[in-house]
């Protein structure tokens, strides 16, 4: 049966069953059968018949419906890890020869791009909604043949090179019903899906669960590891069955392990001590099985611990080949021959001589595996290790995998030994008492000195691939590092530089920072809370904090040993004397700039410059200017012609309404401010900042500022009279001179940032223009086509949250609000400013707030009462436990919560601007004496 036939049959067998759930979503079988077999037709009208399809998402049930519906298309399921370094990405996609790849991110689709292959955002087809026909074979044309290949599956030989395995459809049937009765999955058990999609483990977790009508369990990925949130879901919710590694079952917490009913262990060799722990709490499993095998070959429930994998699953026949005369024989030891319909096709595009490991016995697919093995007369195998890992030492021939095995029994540790060249290298995890020396003798008395191994490594834990198995090539860069006085040292920097890369899927240089590499800040999110388990909350909390939030592996250490900064001497103090240099060399500058150039600027009306036009109050600035028929110049990030379309798309504008506008991008203006040519400027009105609270704070100084510095320049050259900066209400309530002791209470890298903006800004005072600096509360005022940019508002999101918690935190103080209609008049108004003859600054300027609500009023606009008000710590745990708030965003809540609400109330419009956003009746007019506490810090 084709593998799209058989999951048509499936879902319709059990459509009413459960078939699938992750926090807040399940689907039934009837409808998956609906999603995937709409999606599954869109993946046939753009993908030629027999291309494969890369599906590079995992761990969410979103990829596990998409990887269902290539599996349904005439496409061939190929799915792919989207954590791969830049390289080996695009390595991956060549290989594949892919036809589509289907990407869960941005990041994902922008390196698919650059690999050359057509790419789509799933977020973009969307979910269908309209019901599929049943009964339309007879309407719809005839369709091509599905390929001989269901599946294709990366895996790596001894040399770590990617190879691409072909499975065909003949043992699918076969390996879902010998699940189905040897691991008893019942229509009511729930299987968990831990496996990364491009780990064929994966298949059995889909096709096992949906075979026998019972529900995959996606948990959800929040900001701690995928191991981590599968642990925390265990230990929560249990799990009938599941499929995991020895080596990813070691690293569960105990709770975790007491809920798992059923556990089969696959993917490496079961040691004694993985099977004992399982045994307290679960029925244990053992899986043997390559990729080339369709997943699963044979499978054996141990009561006892044994080395047996089990008999051969339906379909399959095991030989064993004797290495020197190469005859098959149904008994004995020597290297394992699986034989059947489940045998792979080959390696897609293989070298000829890999692909002699596949050929036939008594005219059936044969595929030969590279392990040894005992066969025993009734069909039982046990395993012994890999022809590779026999090796002769002082005569003797040694198998790896079986000392492998005895050491991890006696030592009741994870052990991995590791062969280069003659030497053997056996890496280990520590405990508290042990040194190499203490542990060498150990070993030396349970093993013979030929079996002993050459050196030792003592680590926390033994890295792992993405498919969970030990993770031997890295075992082995880190054993080939050498030794010496700074061995302590090195060894920190070492396990840093893994927690990296465990979180970016690659090796990051110790002094780059992470947003350089491209990581992002849920990434850094990552890092903090790894690193935390080994040096304590909060040492790397401080550590984090005096680093503005960037990161940069030896800068993080020096700052824990307290290294980095001189004694006596703060961050911000160290920042204001760098910011107060380049204040110093702009204030020579300007006077020069406004003399050489004044000029120099084309002649016509004089324009506005405005930044920001692509965002949400840059935008509404934008229409009221071009209402009022004023020129402007728009200076943007982003490609200048796409913002103005996107412009006149959101306000529904003719094109001629811009006749008056020009659009370039930021290089482009500073070529005309270095050519000392451009045009004549009225004023400016400076809204376009990255808006990211979780951005450290030399990212905002090398972008957002240093973009302020330029339009500042630019201001000073072409005669603006004025300048309009939208700042934060979050960089403080009192327009004071900088000093440190001002940086110090803002909270957060970007507010610092806005208040080392003014300073910027100010210095155009010194050239006679009148500098004024908004400091607005929360903006809102959405109008339907700009509820794009409420998806990362910390405070709507907030308010999402305690509508579906039923539950919202006791806050301290008002939050502060603005109308961005009311904004903009006040920003407008400032371009009007009579700069007389020397400028100045601060007349203009005010901190905005046009209406504050008490936690009454948001307990009203989120259907809530005061008896579902919970402390802030147990409603983030909430929040947290739940998983339907991206981590980022979740961090910006509890980052923006950190600080005191505003102390007032204050009311300056009639009407309720949240009740508007939020769709929700308007609340009644309150005194201050009726508001009550509410808790937001300085808004953002």
């Amino acid at each position: 049966m084709e593998l799209s036939d058989l999951l048509t049959d499936l879902f319709r067998r059990h459509h009413e069953r459960t078939a699938l759930r992750t926090a807040g979503r399940t689907w039934t079988y009837e409808e998956l059968d609906r999603t995937t077999s709409v999606l599954a037709g869109w993946i046939d009208r753009e993908c030629a018949a027999g291309r494969r399809v890369l599906v590079a998402g995992e761990h969410t049930a979103e990829a596990v419906v998409w990887a269902l519906a290539v599996m349904r298309s005439h496409a061939v399921h190929t799915p792919m890890n989207p954590g791969l370094p830049a390289d080996r990405f695009a390595e991956f996609v060549r290989a594949a020869d892919a036809g589509l790849v289907v990407c869960f991110d941005r990041e994902t689709l922008v390196r698919a791009g650059k690999a050359g292959v057509r790419a789509l955002h799933a977020g973009d087809v969307g979910w269908p909604t309209d019901p599929v026909p049943r009964d339309n074979a007879a309407a719809a044309p005839a369709a091509p043949p599905h390929s001989r290949v269901a599946y294709s599956i990366f895996t790596s030989g001894s040399t770590g090179d990617p190879k691409l395995v072909d499975v065909g459809h003949g043992g699918l049937l076969n390996l879902c019903r010998s699940l189905q009765r040897l691991l008893e999955i019942t229509p009511d058990d729930d299987v968990l899906h831990f496996a990364s999609l491009s780990f064929d483990a994966s298949i059995s977790e889909i096709l096992g669960a949906l075979y026998a009508g019972a529900t995959l369990v996606v948990p959800v990925w929040d900001q701690a590891s995928w191991l981590g949130s599968v642990s925390r879901h265990l230990a929560a919710h249990g799990c009938d069955l599941a499929m995991l590694s020895p080596s990813v079952y070691a690293r569960l917490d105990e709770a975790a392990r007491r809920r798992i009913r059923k556990v089969e262990f696959c993917g490496e060799a079961l040691g004694e001590s993985e099977f004992h722990k399982a045994a307290r709490y679960s029925r244990v499993f053992n899986a043997y099985g390559p990729t080339e095998a369709t997943v699963c070959f044979s499978l054996a429930e141990l009561t006892e611990f044994t080395p047996s994998i089990g008999t051969p699953l339906d379909g399959f026949r095991a030989f064993v080949r004797d290495s020197d005369t190469g005859d098959h024989a149904t008994a004995g030891t020597g290297e394992l021959v699986i034989v059947g319909d489940g045998v792979a096709l080959g390696y897609a595009g293989g070298h000829p001589d890999e692909n002699k490991v596949f050929g036939t016995v008594d005219g059936t697919p044969a595929y030969a595996t590279g392990d040894v093995v005992t066969l025993a007369d009734d069909g039982e195998l046990s395993y012994i290790g890999r022809i590779d890992e026999q090796i002769k030492r002082l005569g003797h021939r040694v198998n790896l995998a079986h000392v492998e095995s005895t050491l991890s029994h006696h030592l009741n540790r994870d052990v991995a030994l590791i062969r280069q060249d003659d030497t053997i290298l056996l890496a280990t995890t520590a405990d508290s008492d042990d040194t190499e020396e203490s542990l060498m003798g150990r070993i030396r008395s349970l093993v013979p000195v030929w079996e002993a191994p050459d050196r030792i490594m003592l680590a926390d834990a033994l890295p792992l691939t993405a498919g969970g198995k030990v993770d031997r090539n890295a075992l082995r860069e880190r054993l080939a590092a050498p030794s010496d006085a700074l061995a302590a040292d090195a060894s920190e920097l070492r396990h840093v530089l893994d927690v990296v890369a465990a979180v970016l899927g690659r090796e990051l240089d110790p002094d780059t920072s992470i947003f350089d590499a491209g990581g992002s800040s849920l990434a850094v999110i990552q890092i903090q809370v790894k690193l935390s388990e080994r040096y304590g909350e909060e040492a790397v909390e401080a550590a984090f904090a005096s680093m503005d939030y960037d990161f940069t592996p030896a800068a993080f250490l020096r700052h824990l040993r307290g290294e980095a900064i001189a004694p006596g001497e703060s961050a911000a103090e160290v920042l204001l004397g760098r910011v107060e240099a380049e204040l110093t060399r702009l204030r020579v500058e300007l006077p020069l700039l406004r003399r050489e150039t004044a000029s120099w600027a084309e002649h016509g009306d004089p324009a506005v410059l405005l930044t920001g036009a692509s965002g949400f109050i840059g935008g509404h600035v934008l229409d009221r200017l071009l209402s009022v028929g004023r020129p402007v110049l728009v200076v943007s990030t982003g490609d200048p012609d796409r913002v103005l379309n996107e412009h006149r798309t959101r306000f529904g504008r003719d094109v001629a309404a811009y006749t008056r506008v020009r659009a370039i991008g930021y290089e482009e203006l500073q070529q005309w401010v270095d050519r000392r040519r451009g045009p004549a400027l009225d004023g400016v009105v400076h809204c376009g900042y990255q808006v990211n609270h979780l951005l450290p704070l030399d990212s905002h100084m090398n972008g957002s500022v240093r973009n302020t510095t330029l339009v500042v320049r630019a201001a000073a050259a072409f005669g603006a009279r004025s300048f309009v900066f939208l700042s934060a209400a979050s960089a403080g309530e009192r327009f004071a001179p900088l000093s440190a002791a001002a940086l110090e209470a803002v909270g957060d890298p970007y507010s610092r940032s806005k208040l080392l903006s003014e300073e910027y800004v100010n210095t155009l005072a010194d050239v006679g223009c009148v500098v004024s600096h908004y400091r607005p509360g929360l903006v809102y005022g959405h109008r339907p086509e700009d509820h794009g940019y409420l998806k990362d508002d910390w405070f709507t999101g907030l308010i999402e949250a305690a509508r579906r918690l039923r539950a919202m935190p006791r806050l301290d103080g008002y939050v502060p609000v603005c109308d961005v209609s009311t904004l903009t008049e006040s920003l407008l108004r400032g371009l009007q400013a009579d700069a007389g003859t020397a400028g100045g600054v601060g007349s203009g300027s005010a901190v905005v707030v046009h209406r504050t609500y008490s936690l009454g009023e948001l307990l009203h606009h989120a259907g809530l009462s005061e008896s579902d008000v919970l402390a802030p710590a147990e409603w983030f745990e909430r929040v947290r436990d739940g998983g339907e708030v991206h981590p980022p965003l979740l961090s910006a809540m509890q980052a923006a919560l950190r600080g005191p609400g505003w102390r007032t109330p204050h009311r300056e419009v009639d009407h309720d601007i949240l009740g508007r956003l939020l769709g929700t009746p308007p609340t009644a007019p309150e005194t201050e004496a009726q508001t009550g506490a509410a808790h937001a810090s300085s808004p953002r």
